[in-house]
């Protein structure tokens, strides 16, 4: 009974300690945090690299890939030695409540992929951008109800799943922002795979750094996985 937790970084000098002190403190499960940053010039590389020598189970790692959110999970994912993955952002503390019933979802139910939610069940989303936030909601209330599908959240990037779940998918999603999250949430159910979903709690940018949310590209990005999603879920039940 193992876990990785992948946590891609982008200058989060001020979030990555409390993060990993904080996941490595809590977790009863037996684990490996792998940080993924992309540019030699981020400002957590250093901090990172301290904390490698000081906590056994953490490595910090440079993406391998092209930028992107997606390709710095991939280069974690192809690092990992655990066959569980979770995937979260370095500045959200509070889905660390719920890792342990995300794992057993997975280990004791033998669900293939299992999805925080903000949305449903207890979970909540605070702070952060009010367009974001109100797109966000707006989104997946509507895309839920289009699809009538079991989970309420598909753009969250708090996801846990099996590694042989993350590379069965062929992914086609631009590198913008968490835009890979709803295509994956999406292909998950298409192919079939037992997913279900866990609440949290997200406080966006609990402690600083500034948020890359662009509502241009970003819209537009979503937009495509919407009806994509619309399309593909109606005759994936039909």
């Amino acid at each position: 009974m193992s876990l990785t937790i992948i946590l891609p970084i982008h200058n989060e000098k001020e979030s990555l300690p409390i993060m990993i002190r904080l996941l490595n403190s809590t977790l009863k499960i037996e684990h490996e945090i792998i940080a993924v940053y992309e540019d030699d010039m981020d400002n957590a590389k250093s901090i990172g690299q301290e904390l490698m020598r000081e906590i056994e189970e953490f490595k910090i790692i440079k993406n391998k890939y092209e930028r992107g959110v997606r390709f710095s999970i991939q280069t974690g994912i192809d690092f990992a030695k655990y066959d569980t993955i979770f995937i979260t952002t370095v500045d959200e503390i509070f889905p660390i409540i719920s890792i342990e019933a995300m794992y057993q979802e997975i280990i004791i139910k033998n669900y293939d992929f299992v999805s925080g939610t903000r949305y449903s069940k207890g979970g909540a989303r605070l702070g952060g951008s009010i367009i974001g936030s109100f797109l966000s909601r707006l989104s997946n209330f509507t895309f839920n109800k289009l699809t009538k599908s079991q989970l309420t959240d598909f753009t969250t990037g708090i996801k846990m799943m099996k590694k042989q779940v993350w590379n069965s998918i062929e992914f086609n999603s631009k590198p913008i922002g968490w835009a890979f999250a709803f295509e994956l949430s999406i292909k998950v159910i298409v192919a079939n795979h037992k997913v279900c979903e866990i609440p949290f709690k997200s406080v966006d940018r609990l402690f600083g750094g500034k948020s890359t949310f662009k509502v241009g590209a970003w819209t537009l990005e979503y937009l495509k996985w919407f009806f994509y999603g619309i399309l593909k879920l109606n005759i994936f039940k039909n």
